[in-house]
């Protein structure tokens, strides 16, 4: 199973010499296996036992270590199996290349099965990218029902997490993943320590959720996060969406988006645009700012909710909430709340029967009256 992968190093278990990939060998060079070698190694230079009867022998095998029979090859069945579950497969193996080792024996068979109890995917950890991850949880999804309460998780370690994309059928490169299952969670080590270098894209999938995380998606309109369709149900946790192309979040279609402590900012153009019948969006204490467009735009009969003290729009190029084309934000928040200040263009702007409007504490409602501007 180690042939054909260059160059070999001799690695001595007990009174035998293994051959080994050269990062194997640094690995169990320095690590427990070391003190089972020499164990080994002193016991070999005791006089040797004396064969004892079949009975007794059967005993004292009872309690040895698990013996795998891996290879026709001897010496590759002597390393014990927890040399290959703890140092070799842990270390070694990610869950693509597991995910095809389980079709040649039953302990990886068993191994991969463990893994998909857990839940959980890493990367770069199990899989090098984003994109592996997300082929590999259409895999899983396959394999196992995921729920809301038991959702597959792909966590993404601390540094940045490059999306390579691709082409689509306009010849368009899209750097973006497409969120292909529903009940995934990605996660990341904080919003100041993961950045995903690309953007996501959900159609009609449920209870898909983005936790602690830097969306950045530089392409020419380039989103951070589109969220399109009636059955699309996401959840937004604790990120920054920054520096994209285009537009911060797009939420279209009839999708329903919640995002809580959020950060929309330095987009291309609109921080949150939502677009279309019965697409309702909640942003709770939520940023938005310093984008090229719009603070938030809600469209084409589309509702957004604004609430909590923390939520603040401001200091965006064009309006800072603009209602068009019948679209409605409601802001669960106190009139003498400055919601929305310093924009370049209106700080609350109602176009073609839009409507902005504070939610009292007691259910009624204040709609924003803006004054005409005489210069237009």
């Amino acid at each position: 199973m180690l042939n054909g992968c260059g160059v070999l190093l001799p690695y001595k278990f007990g009174p035998r010499v293994f051959f080994l990939k050269p990062q194997i060998h640094r690995h169990l060079k320095f690590n427990s296996i070391n003190k089972m070698s020499a164990s080994a190694s002193s016991s070999s230079t005791s006089p040797p036992a004396k064969r004892q009867k079949s009975s007794s022998s059967s005993s004292s095998s009872s309690t040895a270590a698990p013996v795998i029979l891996f290879s026709s090859s001897r010496w590759v069945n002597a390393v014990p199996v927890e040399v290959w579950r703890e140092h070799i497969c842990k270390n070694f193996m990610n869950l693509q290349q597991l995910s095809i080792m389980r079709r040649c024996h039953t302990f990886f068979e068993k191994y991969w099965q463990n893994m998909m109890r857990q839940n959980v995917m890493r990367v770069p950890q199990g899989c090098p990218t984003v994109e592996k991850a997300m082929e590999l949880a259409v895999i899983f999804s396959e394999r196992k029902v995921y729920t809301e309460t038991d959702p597959l998780k792909i966590q993404l370690d601390q540094g940045v997490h490059e999306i390579v994309g691709y082409t689509d059928k306009h010849g368009y490169h899209c750097k973006r993943v497409n969120v292909t299952c529903s009940h995934i969670t990605f996660v990341g080590k904080g919003k100041n320590q993961t950045t995903v270098r690309g953007g996501f894209r959900v159609d009609n999938q449920q209870n898909v959720k983005f936790e602690d995380l830097i969306l950045t998606n530089p392409n020419e309109f380039g989103d951070g996060l589109r969220l399109h369709g009636s059955e699309t149900n996401v959840d937004v946790l604790k990120c920054i969406v920054k520096q994209c192309g285009d537009i911060g979040m797009y939420v279209e279609d009839g999708a329903t988006v919640t995002a809580t402590q959020c950060e929309f900012m330095e987009n291309g153009a609109d921080g949150v645009l939502c677009v279309g019948e019965n697409t309702k969006t909640r942003l709770n204490d939520c940023k938005i700012h310093n984008n090229r467009r719009d603070g938030l735009n809600a469209a084409c009969d589309a509702v957004v909710d604004l609430r909590g003290t923390k939520t603040d729009i401001h200091s965006n190029e064009d309006h800072g909430i603009l209602a068009d084309d019948c679209g409605k934000v409601n802001i669960h928040l106190p009139s003498q709340h400055n919601t929305s200040h310093d924009n370049d263009g209106e700080d609350r702007l109602q176009e073609n029967n839009g409507s902005i409007a504070n939610i009292n504490a007691d259910g009624t409602f204040t709609h924003v009256v803006v004054d005409d501007d005489d210069d237009n």
